[in-house]
């Protein structure tokens, strides 16, 4: 790696990023390889620092790998896969790994109360509307599934999941007991914080957190290290990574508009886009 470029400053950040991102690796080796007690994780950060990526090459070393399920179709395509995951793994009495990649919306406010059920002593995923009404919007195999747990007593369903390991990443923050406490009692922020609050205490809940100046470094490590780049732009140069980091080095705290991973790669195709004018293109498009 040549990174003679970058002054004593940068290359401290450089390092301090390594550390970052292989705490960030450690999480996910303990909750995925590790997790002798099946206990829940939940691992957050800035969104754009790279988890699922991480993950990714976490699962494709593994012999057996979890089941990956994404939030992208919202709460009830999610309830719907996990419904059918776990019947088709012989039902609830089985044990299950599910990791939950990029799932923000299991904390959105008006989903919370159904995500805490999840994780409290009743570990239950919950749909509170009459069963009945999903048979048009599901699949053969998902009908079959929501029928295992259905109960003709009652309109809603309840997903027995026990059994089941979730692994979940997100980019949103769970409140400590202090969070709550700072709020007025009863207020919809003290009860948006204690719900979320509730979720922290009943997993092993891990935060990366670090300084804006270290997200550099650990963009850096990253683009340095990995081939982020080269996705877009197969034959970039090292001078082109190191241009990329010192332009956003100097940019950084300055009026950037993205501090993460996904501006590194809009920025590397605005050099394959614009060979010969991208500086310009990068002043007028990442600089608010």
């Amino acid at each position: 790696m040549t990174i003679q470029v970058f002054n004593t400053d940068q290359l401290f950040l450089i390092k301090k990023g390594q550390i970052h991102r292989q705490t960030l690796k450690n999480e996910i080796d303990q909750a995925l390889n590790n997790n002798q007690f099946g206990d829940n994780f939940i691992i957050s950060s800035l969104p754009g620092l790279g988890k699922s990526y991480e993950m990714d090459l976490a699962i494709n070393r593994m012999t057996n790998p979890p089941l990956i399920f994404k939030g992208d179709n919202g709460f009830f395509g999610y309830f719907l896969d996990i419904t059918t995951a776990i019947y088709l793994n012989g039902g609830p009495q089985n044990k299950l790994v599910v990791v939950n990649d990029d799932c923000d919306v299991l904390f959105e406010d008006k989903i919370i109360n159904t995500t805490k059920k999840m994780f409290d002593d009743t570990r239950i995923l919950r749909y509170g509307k009459n069963y009945r009404s999903l048979r048009p919007l599901c699949s053969d195999t998902q009908w079959l599934a929501v029928q295992s747990f259905a109960d003709d007593a009652r309109a809603g369903l309840d997903i027995d999941v026990k059994n089941v390991t979730f692994i979940t990443l997100t980019n949103c923050h769970l409140h400590t007991v202090d969070e709550v406490e700072a709020q007025e009692d009863g207020s919809p922020k003290w009860s948006k914080y204690n719900s979320r609050y509730a979720i922290r205490r009943r997993t092993e809940y891990k935060e990366i957190e670090m300084p804006s100046l270290e997200l550099w470094g650990y963009v850096a490590d990253v683009v340095l290290n990995e081939h982020i780049c080269e996705k877009h732009f197969p034959g970039i140069k090292q001078a082109h990574k190191e241009q990329i980091l010192l332009w956003c080095y100097q940019k950084w705290d300055k009026g950037i508009t993205e501090r993460n991973l996904s501006i590194i790669e809009k920025m590397t195709k605005k050099i394959v886009q614009y060979p010969n004018n991208y500086l310009d293109i990068w002043e007028q498009e990442y600089v608010k």
